[in-house]
């Protein structure tokens, strides 16, 4: 694209001012691991596990009644083996847009603007699943999405944003034309541009990019959505006449003559955690909104918002402590090992459980290859270091290593630098970035099979009952190989 190109002076405008959501690392590994073919679904979970804000979004979302568990999803992990990979990525890549954006929002328009997409996006979604479509995840990003390259337009250039939209309503232009005499570029042209950045799935910037698909059953769905979320916070007259119209274009598309607008809304937002945690949006709230919406004589946002409206995405999740963690994870691995099944679950919830209870820390699971000459990484979690499992790699020929040593003697054992070496190879690792190591092998049937190791770059030793944690966490780990080899 041409740098000097009035398109590459919009968005780089656009970008100035906060109107489009950045890409935070958290989003773009998200983006490349859904690239990625051999992408697999602990990987996800690792990185969505970094974010404790987005961790804590997913779980308010999939605890949602729109997804109805059995039972209450209390960890990344058990998400990830619910809904499966890509659904999570696809919900993982919204909200981390989302609340990455709405982190660093610079006035209450734009809070509002966000407010819009999220509400978008969640009755899409809901909208979705009514018309049983296989992917609704598509659709809430569709949704999250869908009026961004417009609103970006509106808040950047209001002045020039007013005689586009004048030129469609008065004069009747197509809304291309209209953007090309208003902007000197097409709107089709803004679209793709703005959603290229984002990478996202085919099938959504199709649905998005209306301009040149307006009649598409998803179309019309995510074209509904977003009128009633702007209903919902005052940018488009609500009352009677106007939801009524909305709710005979939805009972034809989903062949629903009994379909209630108000009730979907209602079933919607309370029971989205999100809403409460985003907005500030309690029960209550809702229904007053919805009232009001009705009425349609009244703003229903400038009605209840609380001056604390959106204040929460400024401060960081609430996380609870190692100390009230352990417990917690200890009984879910239980309960995960008891249920058998695939070990991978298992591991899944191993590699959380360490990273949530012993912070500052590189987690890696590894385990010998078939002829047991070679310790390989399968799974790793962590911040500092960034690399992938497999580069996890030590040979059981390494009689000086320390891990081959730990894996020989079959006791876990604590290192600290300056102690005979661990063995990793220098590429990548390069020089020792760990500080403090501590390591337990994975026993079963007398038999060492694999490794636990967690290590530090820091000066904060390993002490006692963070060690006693790891122990126990490869005890579950253990537990669930030897049933597995028994059935």
């Amino acid at each position: 694209m041409n740098s000097d190109s009035p398109l590459q002076k919009l968005l780089e405008e656009m970008r100035a001012k906060g109107n489009l959501p950045a890409l935070n690392e958290t989003v773009l590994e998200i983006s490349r691991l859904a690239k990625n073919s051999e992408s697999s679904a602990p990987e996800l979970a690792a990185v969505i596990m970094r974010d404790c804000g987005l961790a804590s979004n997913l779980l308010a979302t999939v605890n949602s009644s729109y997804y109805a568990p059995r039972f209450p999803i209390k960890t990344i992990s058990a998400a990830v083996t619910y809904l499966g990979f890509d659904k999570v990525y696809l919900l993982s890549l919204g909200l981390g847009l989302f609340r990455n954006t709405m982190a660093s929002l610079q006035s209450q328009s734009l809070l509002k603007l966000y407010a819009i997409s999220y509400f978008s996006g969640t009755l899409a979604m809901a909208l979705a699943k009514a018309y049983s479509h296989a992917a609704p995840e598509e659709i809430f990003l569709a949704g999250l999405l869908y009026r961004l390259p417009i609103l970006s337009l509106a808040n950047t250039f209001p002045q020039q944003f007013v005689e586009m939209e004048s030129r469609v309503n008065e004069k009747e232009l197509p809304l291309n034309q209209a953007c090309f005499e208003a902007f000197q570029v097409h709107y089709d042209d803004i679209c793709d541009a703005v959603l290229s950045m984002y990478h996202l799935p085919d099938d959504v910037e199709r649905i998005i990019n209306r301009g040149r698909i307006s009649r598409e059953p998803l179309t019309l769905l995510v074209e509904v959505s977003a009128s009633l979320a702007a209903m919902f916070f005052g940018d488009q007259p609500g009352g009677k006449d106007a939801l009524h119209a909305v709710e005979k274009r939805v009972r034809k598309l989903l062949d629903c003559p009994t379909f209630s607008i108000l009730e979907m809304i209602r079933q919607t937002f309370e029971s989205d955690g999100n809403i409460k945690h985003f907005f500030n949006l309690g029960i209550e709230d809702i229904e007053i909104m919805l009232n009001l919406l009705a009425w349609g004589k009244a703003n229903p946002m400038k009605v209840v918002t609380h001056l604390d409206f959106g204040s929460s995405l400024e401060t960081a999740a609430a996380t609870e402590t190692p100390d009230a963690l352990i417990g917690h994870f200890l009984t879910e691995l239980a309960l995960c090992r008891k249920r058998g099944g695939e070990l991978n679950p298992v591991l899944m919830l191993a590699q959380e459980a360490l990273f949530r209870c012993l912070p500052e820390s590189e987690i890696f699971l590894a385990f010998l290859s078939k002829d047991k000459q070679q310790l390989q990484g399968r799974f790793h979690v962590g911040n500092m270091l960034p690399r992938n499992a497999q580069a996890f790699m030590v040979s059981m020929d390494n009689i000086e290593s320390a891990i081959v040593r730990c894996l020989k003697t079959q006791a876990a054992d604590d290192w600290q630098r300056g102690e005979s070496g661990l063995g990793l190879p220098f590429c990548p690792f390069g020089q020792m970035p760990f500080h403090f190591v501590y390591m337990a092998p994975i026993v079963v049937q007398k038999q060492s099979i694999g490794l636990c190791f967690v290590g530090r770059s820091n000066d904060n030793a390993f002490n006692e009952r963070e060690c006693v944690w790891v122990d126990q966490i490869v005890g579950q780990v253990a537990a669930a190989f030897a049933t597995t080899q028994r059935s």
